[in-house]
């Protein structure tokens, strides 16, 4: 996977690499654009052709050994601190013509930090991480782009000193957190390694005696693990693409429910509510000058009796 970084810094997009603030870089089929945390979303002044790009992704998935090729159109990567998610000409148009289009995604060591006010108004910073003294598992929600993993990276960054940490993601971005004094272990998931799937390796941390489980990012089947983790006294972070506070509950019953269609949609959510009481919503909006702020929209601690969220914190209403 060096050698993919490597081959990635020494592009055409190494101009824009290693610039503060820059979180992603696309091709739209016919032009780069790249989002600033300070200006939002930038054309970029790079010219480069359609069969370039092809070029390019080709190269990086001979490195990454995976097929980008009419029948396997889709390549999905990641390697150091990048992800990049291409498609084909096969099913990619510009202009009604066949091309290439492609997102990559730069991970930095550490973004967020206390204090930051844009991003904790008012007393949310004190709250979450009172929430996380208590050893609640903590569920992060938000649309793409709203800042879960950098909350994830402050959470754990944030824990104390001799905390036993198993991170489980598919990909790399959160073993660049700073994590001295705690004993975190990074497992990477690979579906085509046998027991490298998300709820094996979820069944798997709680033989390796952690105090926190990660869970990156709950995209489907893993959901249940990282609840059954919950219930056997492992307390647990992990992010859902949801757009409300309220919302989050029935996002992961519905997520742990593609386990298998025998799972009681009711029990799942009796038992969410037993066991996972703590959840931060964020969202993001662009000020007037174009920059992206990403912040604390709300924090909830759902009452497992009566099923009701009680709101902790939202914007707008604090002091």
């Amino acid at each position: 996977m060096h050698d993919i970084a490597a081959y990635l810094e020494e592009s055409f997009l190494k101009e824009l690499l290693f610039l503060p603030g820059i979180t992603d870089i696309s091709y739209n089929g016919e032009e780069i654009y790249y989002l600033d945390n300070q200006r939002g979303r930038v054309r970029s002044s790079i010219a480069v052709t359609p069969e370039e790009i092809g070029d390019f992704l080709r190269q990086i998935a001979n490195f990454a050994e995976r097929q980008f090729s009419y029948s396997e159109p889709i390549l999905d990567v990641s390697f150091g601190r990048y992800r990049l998610n291409a498609v084909f000409r096969s099913l990619a148009r510009v202009h009604n013509e066949k091309t290439f289009t492609f997102s990559l995604r730069i991970e930095r060591e550490m973004a967020l930090r206390s204090g930051d006010p844009d991003f904790f108004p008012g007393k949310s910073e004190e709250i979450i991480l009172g929430l996380l003294a208590a050893g609640e598992s903590i569920v992060i929600g938000g649309k793409t782009s709203t800042g879960k993993t950098e909350l994830e990276k402050y959470l754990i960054a944030h824990l104390p000193p001799g905390t036993r940490v198993i991170v489980i993601d598919n990909v790399e971005e959160l073993s660049l957190v700073p994590h001295e004094g705690i004993d975190m272990t990074h497992w990477l998931v690979n579906e085509a390694v046998p027991k490298g799937s998300f709820p094996s390796l979820v069944a798997n941390s709680l033989r390796n005696n952690p105090d926190y489980v990660v869970v990156a990012e709950a995209r489907g089947a893993e959901m249940l693990d990282a609840l059954i983790s919950v219930m056997s006294g492992h307390p647990i972070i992990t992010s859902v693409h949801a757009k409300s506070l309220e919302a989050l509950p029935s996002r992961m019953a519905r997520l742990a429910m593609l386990s298998g269609p025998k799972i009681d949609r009711d029990s799942l959510i009796d038992d969410i509510n037993e066991h996972l009481r703590a959840y931060v919503h964020l969202e993001k909006r662009i000020d007037g000058s174009g920059r992206v702020i990403r912040y604390v929209e709300s924090i909830g601690l759902l009452n497992p009796k009566t099923h009701e969220m009680e709101i902790l914190f939202r914007e707008g209403n604090h002091g």
